[in-house]
């Protein structure tokens, strides 16, 4: 062996051992996560305004459409990753013009052509890894899409229905009022005849007053809930929801079958996001390892020239190159980046751990308040028919005198109390089908990424 290849073999070892660290990335769970099966849950509720606004809000949305717009940069990204492991050619071309005087004025032109090709060979899969981290930074930006449309599905539902609410209230509230008012002329009568006194006419109006006074508070609540969907939907606040008027409680249907949890947890956005963001952070992690090692370079030039360019082809030279390069002396620099992503591989893997368990919870938890206010809501039906008898009773008897204003007054106080709270605690069975709905990540839109790229100017 000559001196020079001497030189290079010892420069090179010297190279491939100076400072390498290579820490193990945290291993991917087992498992991995299933793939997505679109689940359009809304569906199953019958509520066919609230499937137009669904079909509105995919389309029309703007978080979402933003959303969508993260995936097509990581998409390009990802696409220039895998551009740059090509080789990269470039020609140039260029004119000189030289004069000389030499006694007699003299000119002389020149042309040349340059021709260059370089290639960096992916000797350790460095190049290979980072594709394949931006390819799953990729998937995972995909999959936060997924969480945005799940998330925005359930927050239309649980304004659609409190809109409902507010509306079956303001119902609620109408019929009240007559109530309310026949008692009102009851204890006029009563008045009139001598059998009880102006204070209890005073306390009914009062309490008429009051209803009087819910109804105002209603109607506003109403208006801002309606703005509330207009912004979901993509609209002007002040545009009008001409749907508005068909919303309402609904009946739920039966419970889905959610069989094991854990299985189920393993198809949700984003438990699949974070798991994607893992392995994203364990291929930085081997890309920065292999970062310490040196590269091997290869470039191809070709250099034409000639004093006429009909000749340019005519003188040509050609010259490859191959060069072995790496860092001899950084201070540690491309260590500490190693270090770094094997903190960032570590954290992500604590999240997806940390997303596993909150995912669990959420379902349980849903399950549960479900469940809880199922049972609720029965004992309050019964207490709810029991209360309109006693209100029943209460009025005969004070129409013939048997018992004072004040029975009749707290009767009438309890049975309104009581509907209201039972319109209240269907809204919140209704929000618990919704959670567990968006715990089990059911229903979303396809989005189809390369047709998008291919479109990228329309």
């Amino acid at each position: 062996m000559n001196l020079p290849a001497k030189l290079l073999a010892c420069c090179s070892f010297a190279l491939l051992i100076q400072g390498c660290i290579a820490p193990s990335p945290p291993p991917l769970p087992t498992p991995k996560p299933s793939e997505i099966h679109i689940d359009p849950w809304w569906q199953e509720l019958n509520d066919a305004s609230f499937n137009t606004l669904v079909n509105t809000i995919i389309k029309d949305n703007l978080s979402l459409q933003m959303a969508q717009q993260r995936v097509l940069q990581a998409y390009a990204t990802l696409e220039n990753k895998k551009a740059s492991n090509l080789p990269n050619a470039s020609l140039s071309g260029a004119k000189g013009h030289q004069d000389e005087l030499k006694g007699a004025e003299s000119k002389k032109e020149s042309y040349t052509a340059t021709l260059s090709a370089s290639y960096e060979v992916d000797l350790f899969g460095k190049r290979s890894d980072a594709i394949q981290a931006q390819n799953a930074t990729f998937l995972s930006t995909q999959e936060s899409l997924h969480v945005k449309g799940i998330s925005l599905v359930a927050e239309l539902a649980n304004a659609w229905y409190t809109l409902g609410y507010k509306q079956e209230s303001l119902a609620l509230l109408e019929e009240q009022f007559k109530v309310a008012t026949t008692i009102l002329t009851l204890t006029q009568l009563s008045f009139q005849n001598g059998t009880n006194s102006i204070t209890d006419v005073w306390q009914q109006e009062q309490y008429i007053k009051n209803l009087e006074a819910q109804k105002i508070t209603l109607q506003g609540d109403i208006e801002t809930q309606k703005r509330a969907i207009n912004l979901l939907l993509g609209r002007s606040a002040l545009e009008p929801l001409d749907l508005a008027k068909e919303a309402k409680l609904i009946a739920l249907p039966p419970q889905p079958e959610v069989g094991i949890p854990a299985t189920k947890l393993l198809a949700r956005p984003d438990v699949r996001q974070a798991f994607f963001s893992l392995e994203s952070s364990n291929y930085s992690l081997s890309e920065a390892i292999k970062n310490q090692y040196p590269s091997l370079n290869l470039s191809l030039t070709t250099v034409a020239t000639a004093t006429h360019f009909s000749n340019l082809l005519d003188t040509i030279i050609a010259t490859a190159t191959a060069t072995l390069s790496g860092t001899l002396f950084d201070a540690g620099a491309k260590e500490d980046l190693v270090k770094k992503a094997l903190f960032i591989s570590k954290e992500s893997s604590l999240s997806y751990k940390q997303t596993l368990l909150e995912a669990f919870k959420e379902v349980q938890d849903a399950l549960e308040n479900e469940k809880t206010k199922t049972i609720y809501l029965h004992h309050l039906d019964e207490r709810l028919a029991l209360a309109k008898v006693i209100l029943e009773r209460q009025q005969a008897k004070y129409r013939y005198g048997m018992v004072g204003y004040l029975s009749v007054l707290n009767a009438q106080e309890s049975l309104q109390e009581l509907e209201q709270t039972h319109l209240s605690q269907h809204l919140e069975l209704l929000k618990y089908r919704i959670a567990l709905h968006r715990s089990l990540a059911g229903g979303m839109m396809t989005y189809d990424v390369n047709n998008e790229w291919r479109n990228y100017d329309r």
